[in-house]
């Protein structure tokens, strides 16, 4: 006994071109944001040895969007 209503998941193919690029543009999406992930942390640990070493005290305010102290 079948509605009307009801969906047939024997009748979709999971392999079609459609689900193929949403699955690349999901990952290619993820890729940008690591990497941009990657060197936001990379220029906050390059800064805090740098200021370690030449010892530099200075307060550091930082309101911008790309500030991943405030990301997280």
């Amino acid at each position: 006994m079948t509605f009307a209503a009801t969906y047939s998941y024997s009748d979709r193919r999971i392999s079609d071109l459609k689900t193929l690029v949403e699955a690349i543009r999901f990952i290619i999406i993820n890729l940008i944001l690591a990497f941009i992930f990657l060197f936001l942390t990379l220029e906050e640990i390059d800064w805090a040895i740098f200021s370690d070493r030449k010892k530099i005290t200075d307060k550091i305010i930082d309101h911008t969007s790309w500030n991943i102290k405030t990301l997280f």
